[in-house]
């Protein structure tokens, strides 16, 4: 008999401790739409605005380029040995040296390819990458094969400046990696 009084005192305890429970946020939520105001009874008037967008005529310089527009970047191009920055506790200077950009085909505003680079450990990478242009004619974005992303400004019918960075891994002996360099169609022979 006293196992079932506890038995009974317990539960009844735990269910009124459920009931203030609810109460609290019973209480909670109408104090909260008292304070933000959604038992008004007084009707609001909401105005609505429009704005007028004005309609223009794109000129020539505005233009967006089309595909026939792109520059054709297909073929070889080299770099300048150029210098770029390791990142990992500390910032740290690294020699570049050569790279070299393949451009294998290239359709309208996508252009696909490969490159060829020295690693620190003295091994060739050989990446696969490929390259959209903006609209604007001149700046490709490319991303490789491991995740480096490019932005390349075409600054001359042979020449390419390009700001690359990477997140790290083997080609960048785990550390985080940004640089610049200028590259240059290699002419056919």
């Amino acid at each position: 008999m006293e196992k079932e009084i506890i038995y009974w005192y317990n539960r009844i305890t735990e269910d009124m401790k459920s009931f203030q429970i609810s109460i609290l946020l019973f209480a909670i939520l109408i104090v909260t739409l008292f304070v933000a105001g959604c038992t008004s009874s007084t009707p609001q008037t909401v105005l609505l605005t429009t704005t007028q967008v004005p309609t223009t005529t794109a000129s020539p310089g505005n233009a967006l380029a089309s595909m026939t527009e792109y520059p054709n970047i297909t073929g070889v191009w080299i770099s300048d040995g150029e210098a770029g920055y390791y990142l990992n506790t500390t910032i740290q200077p690294v020699a570049i040296g050569k790279n070299t950009w393949i451009f294998t085909s290239q359709h309208g505003h996508i252009a696909e390819g490969y490159k060829v680079f020295k690693q620190p450990d003295g091994t060739y990478a050989n990446q696969t990458l490929v390259g959209i242009f903006d609209p604007d004619g001149k700046s490709v974005y490319m991303i490789d094969q491991p995740g480096g992303w490019a932005k390349g400004t075409i600054v001359g019918p042979d020449t390419m400046f390009l700001v690359l960075t990477h997140i790290g891994g083997k080609d960048t002996g785990g550390n985080a990696f940004a640089m610049t360099m200028t590259f240059h169609r290699q002419k056919s022979q």
